[in-house]
């Protein structure tokens, strides 16, 4: 490889050190249990993090030299950052949609309220409990006295 290749090289592989360095510092901040974030992280994030980041260090060091290997691990970072943009935009249609669905369950609700309030329903029942026509409380007793005497249900003559 020519020197500057060598050089970029070398400063791409200082900054995924530099990178995997810093995850590392917070993650040592953290405690398992906490479900604390730190920048936007949880703990289990910057672990999957510090693992990516060991991995591309090991694979930098290792393949250095392959211009085959260092193309395909071009498309693989391709793929994982199209990825991440698929998964922004739908996190962003996710968020869009929550409000339209909280709006349109507003509205039902005030059109359910509206139609209630309108209705010949409500208005027919508001005054069933002042008339003198009112089956729900039955006052009549049916044959109390026989039934006391006789609780089997057997026939008194």
């Amino acid at each position: 490889m020519t020197r500057l290749g060598s050089r970029s090289l070398a400063g791409e592989l200082n900054r995924i050190r530099s990178v995997s360095s810093k995850i590392e510092a917070r993650m040592s901040e953290l405690r398992p249990s906490e479900e604390a974030r730190i920048d936007g992280l949880t703990y289990e994030e910057l672990q999957d993090l510090a693992k990516i980041a060991g991995i591309a260090d090991f694979m930098v060091c290792k393949y250095a030299e392959s211009k085959n290997m260092h193309r395909i691990l071009k498309e693989f970072a391709a793929i994982i950052t199209s990825t991440a943009d698929s998964l922004d935009s739908i996190d962003d249609e996710m968020s869009e949609l929550i409000l339209s669905v909280e709006d349109s369950i507003g509205r039902v609700k005030d059109m359910h309220s509206s139609i209630h309030e309108k209705s010949d329903v409500c208005r027919r029942h508001a005054g069933t409990a002042d008339s003198p026509i009112n089956l729900t409380n039955s006052i009549t007793q049916i044959n109390p006295s026989k039934y006391q005497q006789n609780p089997q249900g057997h026939a008194t003559r």
